[in-house]
C-alpha cells in the first residue's frame, strides 16, 4: 500500500476480508493501492464522492465513501478480468462512472488502464 494514499482509503483496505479479496481481486486491489501514478485518482474520487454525498445525506458519510470506493474497485476488477482493450475499457468505465456520477479525467482513466494491465 502506498504510504501517501488518503487515510480513508488506507482505512477501508487495511486487512481486507480474505473471503472477498483473493486472487485477481486482491492482485488488482494491491496494484491500485501501490501505484504512485494513481494517487491523483484516489484524491479526485474522494472529492467527487464527498460532493455526491450531499445528495445522499441519509447515509453516514464514512459508510457512503466506503461503499462507493469498494464499488469502484469492484468495477475495475471486473474490467481487468474481462481483459479489455483500451477503447472498450475506457468506454465501459466511462459508462459506469457516468451512472455513479463520478467524473474522472480521461488521463486518469488511461492511468488506471496502464496500471492494471502493466503490473
Amino acid at each position: 500500500m502506498n504510504k501517501d494514499l488518503p487515510k480513508v482509503i488506507k482505512d477501508i483496505f487495511t486487512n481486507p476480508d480474505p473471503i472477498i479479496w483473493n486472487g485477481v481481486w486482491l492482485e488488482t486491489l494491491e496494484i491500485l493501492l501501490r501505484d504512485i501514478n494513481l494517487l491523483t485518482m484516489w484524491n479526485e474520487l474522494l472529492n467527487i464522492i464527498k460532493n455526491n454525498h450531499r445528495q445522499n445525506t441519509h447515509i453516514n458519510i464514512n459508510q457512503y465513501i466506503k461503499w462507493e470506493i469498494k464499488a469502484f474497485v469492484a468495477q475495475i476488477v471486473k474490467l481487468k478480468q474481462d481483459n479489455l482493450d483500451l477503447d472498450k475499457f475506457r468506454c465501459t468505465l466511462k459508462t459506469y462512472l457516468l451512472k455513479k456520477n463520478l467524473r474522472l479525467d480521461e488521463k486518469l482513466i488511461l492511468e488506471i488502464y496502464n496500471s492494471i494491465y502493466e503490473n
